[in-house]
């Protein structure tokens, strides 16, 4: 397939695909543990695990800075330079912020598992727990291993981290379950196994960074980085911001179905989002490298090739995902069964709703990266701003007239929005860039080149 005969095509298959296998390996682990939790804890029980879980990585994502972004911006202006100091001096300012961001998200974990208890109708041993789980927060520092990683693309090195940390949250879980371990029991094994998963990485990320010429990072001096990477204050708050965003619409349906529906929709829910991850395990880590490439043409005034690779790869991912919705959509209750229980089948109407919102939001991906490359993140911010307020009254409607389903639905519509929207704006802002590259006089040629 011609397709397949493009560079840039190549190198996003080429690199994408040991990230997607290391995060199928992750997911098909995650299922696992789901199967146990599922049939060992009951639905209201895994329910107020949910919650507490949601709670958890939500705090975290507001309070984190994505870091890896900066250390790919300015890391890799750095290389380009030869200045591998700073490349130290970024992976080190990135590690800091993450773990200042890790201790401040934990503290909020505690209080909120106490003030949101008559929220989510917990007891005071559930809000205890909730504080126990804070403890992964404090670990979580995972923009400065994912910034390396990809510097020096190791991606190989990054999907094992990945893996080897998921196939340890199962072996705990495992244990928990072997050793009929009380709820209180299930929440601890997750604490060790999600602490030795979110250590690991770092771990490893510290020695690619040595192999790459890049160790004793942590003695370099953090004094004057705004000098050294101009811009770097508004960056890293910029895409805090857009970050937070996307965190608040991945969660919302969550803390709606946790506040109005109670503990056993919460459970119920878990299971779908849970199931309704594949296609994205397998699609995402494409879009990854896919922004290098569209970041290149659009920086060469090449934006015909620019949505070319853009329309490709959108198509493939999204011929992908909607194989896989085919495929679930029809085995959904045989496949909750299996994986979940007998006790979960009422989640199969909103996971057939929700896994095709999950395929329009990976198709969608792309795209919105698309918009970063073509340097309009704040309209990308601002949208995404206007909307989210659409999300949380359609989730807050769906719950009340339809349950489950209508939250999945509701999610559904507001995926077809935000594709539609982007997949235009794209359109319209290449091509005027195209015209007027085009019409542009050429540049002046240089003294003494006639």
């Amino acid at each position: 397939m011609s397709w397949f005969r493009d560079r840039a095509v190549r190198r996003v298959v080429k690199y994408g695909v040991p990230v997607a296998l290391g995060r199928v390996f992750v997911s098909i682990a995650g299922l696992i543990t789901l199967a146990m939790l599922t049939r060992h804890l009951g639905v209201a029980l895994f329910g107020v695990l949910a919650v507490i879980r949601t709670l958890a990585t939500t705090v975290s994502e507001y309070a984190n800075f994505n870091t890896w972004q900066a250390v790919i911006k300015y890391g890799t202006e750095a290389i380009a330079d030869n200045r591998k100091d700073d490349v130290k001096r970024v992976i080190k300012l990135s590690f800091v912020l993450d773990a200042v961001t890790a201790v401040i998200a934990a503290i909020v974990v505690a209080v909120l598992a106490f003030a949101l208890r008559a929220a989510f109708g917990w007891d005071s041993s559930e809000s205890l727990l909730c504080v126990l789980y804070g403890v992964t927060v404090l670990t979580r520092i995972g923009g400065m291993p994912d910034g390396v990683f990809r510097i020096c693309d190791a991606y190989r090195a990054q999907a094992i981290a990945a893996a080897v940390s998921a196939l340890a949250l199962t072996g705990a879980v495992a244990i928990a379950v072997l050793l009929d371990a009380s709820f209180a029991g299930c929440v601890l094994a997750l604490v060790i196994g999600e602490v030795f998963g979110n250590l690991l990485p770092l771990v490893v990320a510290n020695r690619v960074a040595k192999e790459n010429g890049y160790g004793g990072w942590l003695a370099a001096p953090l004094a004057g980085s705004t000098t050294v990477f101009p811009g770097i204050r508004r960056f890293l708050i910029a895409t805090n911001g857009q970050v937070t965003l996307k965190k608040t619409q991945a969660d919302v349906d969550t803390f709606v179905i946790g506040a109005m529906l109670g503990k056993v929709p919460s459970g119920l829910f878990r299971v779908v989002k849970q199931l309704g991850t594949i296609p994205g395990r397998v699609f995402m880590p494409f879009e990854q490298v896919l922004f290098t490439e569209l970041a290149r043409a659009a920086a060469e005034h090449q934006y015909a090739a620019f949505r070319r690779l853009l329309l490709r790869l959108s198509l493939i991912v999204g011929a992908g995902s909607l194989l896989i919705w085919a495929v679930a959509a029809v085995a959904a209750e045989p496949a909750i069964r299996i994986i979940a229980g007998d006790d979960y089948i009422g989640a199969a109407p909103a996971f057939r709703w929700y896994l095709l919102g999950m395929v329009l939001n990976v198709m969608n991906t792309p795209v919105q990266r698309a918009i970063v490359a073509l340097g309009r993140p704040g309209t990308l911010f601002w949208f995404d701003l206007a909307t989210t307020g659409l999300l949380i009254g359609g989730a807050i409607l769906g719950a009340h007239e339809g349950g489950l389903v209508g939250v999945a639905i509701a999610i559904v519509g507001y995926k077809i929005i935000q594709t539609s929207w982007s997949t235009w704006l794209v359109a319209r802002i290449s091509l005027q860039r195209q015209r007027e590259h085009e019409a542009a006089p050429p540049p002046p040629a240089p003294p003494g080149s006639a």
